[in-house]
């Protein structure tokens, strides 16, 4: 009974998900594929190639670190290597059926390893090693069991170091203290998604089938997607300016670990510059209680952030670089009306404003209604003109992109009309992307400050202000994404996606179905933007770029002829050099150089990580110390401007409390923030030179 129990639990629960509501899976990929096909910029052959890519690419996103599956699971599968293009295409349709079944019998064998390999205490004097293997499936139940077990001593032990350094004094006997603690949570942790799989809103075959689906569309290029009407339906609500939120959407990495997914433009989170996408969630505690221990789920977050009962709340996040941080925010209603963009001026020998720009924004459903984020960073300009500004910096770093019709609206602002880019289209059909406004609102010398996670719509302008030499690009080579997504139902006949359109049944794709050039038909995909003057940048080791992913579009050129005037080039040599002087002797920057190094290493090092506790502890205690060290390096105050507000926003601060604490915070951040500060000096040589 007991090698039954597990099957007949897995045809329950197979059923009861398929009882639901059975959706139409076939005609809904089916209707995707078309979509693909009809709107794709370059769209697939549906040959046994691509049923390859997507049977591989598909078992990759159930199974990105191979402990669910064993051999003769995906033995049992193999057949269907050469045959899902015939089934996109019409003809027999058993695999998605076939994959669930075997998908929820291998999740409940899963759940039974973690149960199995955590009943018992770990020791900490074993001479064993955990490594990071995921070149190939398990051989059998018995090695997905070990591996099981390692990896979930490995994790116990990440815990434990985590507990430990929150230890203010040394704690005889550590080990065994807080052992169970440590496992009971790294268990809870490798159980919490297959919980969260199994409780899936539509069922458990609804969500294989969401991952089916997105595996067909991953093959055709990193940004070409689909969104099922769940998915759909959350990100709409996300954008509501109704009730109060921290403006974040939660979600989770392959380590079950919870992280910041989206920033609601305008929301609390993005106002207070702190917090990015990929941040992972080590802490929530609400205002006056105690803080919540580690391991905290995905819906257990969910349930806090919808807390009506309380407002004001601690989050504890480990960001990208591997720093740790806090960050105290407080629940706000959204308006779509209030200004965005943060505006400082940096006094000093001149006087440079400052203005940060995390996303390209609009108006989700009154897109007629013209921009929204340029308009915000024309405001802040006029506000900065009145202080009698001498030059400008506006910081797209970490901005990702957006909208595309922001980035030229913003281009206009700067620029005295003219062709802008180019787009081209799957029938190669090149058009013309235009300044149509004439005249500018800020004409005076600017810096626009990027790195590596700068991408899409801020590659765009950067190079529009480059290659009319209307500013300096400093910082790291951008991202490198070129393409442009159009968001659509899968439902034939719908117009635009709405929340009346997730009640459909079938989902949402947003596909790639164009390039886009520079002004002269040379394009940043895969490339991203060269910056006129580099400064070393922490990221670069720890963001894949454009061209490090799979299925990425390749770059081309266009070779559409356009007429437009740049402006007499400005002096980047000798900015250059006098820039790489100060880097060279700049202990902040030596410090971020040093960093790079560190965090390469640990990321590049896949050796065998020991689980002898004394050792393991030893070596985080070193690598914590080390990186926290060489971190604070390169957060050291300048002594070359002080921080302070516009007029305006100095009226509004005096009368804003909140929005006063945000200042505060956000002008700490600029008066250490090396990347700023050596922008400042650069415009101050530039405008030395009267080069403007």
């Amino acid at each position: 009974m007991y090698n039954v129990l597990p099957t007949l639990l897995a045809l329950c629960l197979f059923s009861q998900s398929l009882a639901q509501k059975s959706p139409d899976y076939r005609n809904e990929a089916q209707q995707l594929t078309k979509n693909l096909s009809l709107k794709h910029f370059s769209p697939r052959n549906i040959d046994d190639q691509f049923s390859n890519q997507v049977f591989n690419q598909c078992l990759r996103n159930l199974d990105p670190n191979k402990l669910i599956f064993a051999e003769a699971d995906i033995q049992s599968l193999s057949k269907y290597k050469s045959l899902l293009d015939d089934e996109l295409q019409g003809k027999s349709w058993n695999f998605l059926n076939d994959l669930t079944k075997l998908y929820i019998s291998s999740v409940q064998r899963t759940e039974a390893c973690i149960q199995f390999a955590t009943e018992n205490a770990f020791t900490e004097n074993s001479k064993e090693y955990y490594i990071h293997d995921t070149a190939r499936w398990a051989i059998n139940e018995i090695e997905l069991k070990a591996r099981w077990r390692l990896r979930l001593k490995y994790k116990s032990f990440d815990k434990l170091a985590d507990l430990k350094k929150d230890q203010k004094n040394n704690i005889p006997d550590f080990f065994n203290k807080y052992e169970a603690k440590a496992r009971l949570s790294a268990k809870s942790s490798a159980l919490r998604p297959f919980k969260q799989i199994q409780s899936h809103a539509s069922g458990i075959a609804s969500y294989v089938a969401s991952i089916y689906f997105k595996s067909i569309t991953a093959v055709y290029d990193p940004h070409t997607s689909y969104m099922s009407t769940t998915e759909m339906e959350n990100f709409l609500t996300s954008l509501s300016t109704e009730g109060y939120y921290f403006g974040i959407t939660l979600g989770e990495n392959n380590n079950g670990d919870v992280l910041i997914a989206t920033v609601t433009p305008g929301g609390p989170a993005w106002k207070s510059g702190e917090i990015n996408t990929s941040d992972i969630i080590l802490n929530l505690t609400w205002e006056g209680q105690k803080q919540q221990d580690i391991g905290i789920s995905l819906e257990e977050a969910n349930d806090m952030l919808e807390d009506a009962n309380h407002t004001t709340m601690e989050f504890t996040l480990k960001s990208t670089d591997g720093l740790v941080k806090k960050v105290k925010l407080k629940k706000e209603k959204i308006s779509m009306e209030e200004n965005y963009a943060h505006g400082y001026v940096l006094n000093g020998g001149y006087k440079i404003g400052y203005i940060s720009l995390p996303d390209f924004y609009t108006q989700w459903g009154h897109e007629l209604d013209g921009s929204k984020c340029a308009t915000d960073v024309a405001e802040e300009i006029i506000k900065l003109k009145k202080e009698k500004i001498n030059g400008l910096i506006l910081d797209l770093r970490n901005n990702g992109g957006g909208a595309l019709k922001e980035a030229i609206a913003m281009a206009g602002i700067f620029i005295d009309e003219g062709p802008l880019g180019i787009t081209k289209d799957k029938a190669q059909v090149a058009t013309l992307l235009k300044d149509i406004n004439r005249g500018t609102i800020y004409d005076g010398p600017l810096i626009v400050l990027v790195n590596s996670r700068s991408a899409s719509a801020s590659e765009f302008l950067a190079a529009v202000l480059q290659d009319y030499n209307r500013a300096l690009i400093v910082g790291s080579t951008t991202y490198g994404k070129a393409t442009a997504q159009t968001l659509s139902t899968l439902t034939p006949g719908q117009g635009e996606p709405s929340l009346a359109s997730t009640k459909t049944g079938l989902g949402f794709a947003s596909i790639t179905t164009n390039k886009i050039y520079r002004v002269t038909g040379a394009s940043a995909q895969g490339k991203g933007v060269k910056p006129d003057i580099v400064l070393p940048d922490i990221y670069d080791v720890v963001v894949d770029r454009e061209s490090e992913l799979p299925y990425v579009l390749a770059g081309d050129s266009s070779k559409k002829r356009t007429y437009y005037k740049p402006l007499l080039p400005l002096p980047h040599v000798k900015l250059r050099k006098q820039s790489e002087l100060r880097v060279k002797s700049s202990l902040s920057f030596q410090g971020v150089n040093q960093s790079r190094a560190y965090l390469s290493e640990l990321t590049n090092k896949r050796e065998p990580v020991t689980l002898l506790w004394q050792q393991f502890s030893k070596q985080r205690e070193e690598q914590s110390s080390k990186y926290i060290a060489l971190a604070e390096t390169f957060r050291q105050p300048n002594i070359f401007y002080e921080v302070a507000n516009s007029t305006v926003d100095k009226q509004r601060m005096n009368v804003d409390e909140y929005a006063d604490a945000f200042s505060k915070l956000w002008m700490a951040r600029l008066a250490k923030d090396i990347y700023v500060t050596e922008s400042f000096l650069i415009l101050t040589d530039l405008l030395e030179m009267n080069c403007h």
